[in-house]
């Protein structure tokens, strides 16, 4: 298996430009980015993060993409 970063909740923010509070939501509603619990606690992979960032792109305001608000 290769290896993955493995990033907590503070830096994965830092990283996606939300809140941790933002994410800890967001894991609740069942919505991106993936992560880990190992435990009680929390991690991101990096390589999914930069999925989630990639899925939010957009050529436009109106645009939705292809997750519809996930």
């Amino acid at each position: 298996m290769p290896h993955s970063t493995l990033l907590n909740e503070q830096t994965a923010s830092e990283v996606v430009g939300l809140k941790v509070a933002t994410l800890r939501k967001r894991r609740w509603q069942g919505l991106p980015p993936k992560f880990l619990k190992v435990g009680s606690k929390i991690f991101y992979k990096q390589e999914d993060l930069q999925k989630f960032l990639e899925s939010c792109e957009r050529f436009s305001t109106s645009d939705k993409g292809s997750h519809h608000g996930k």
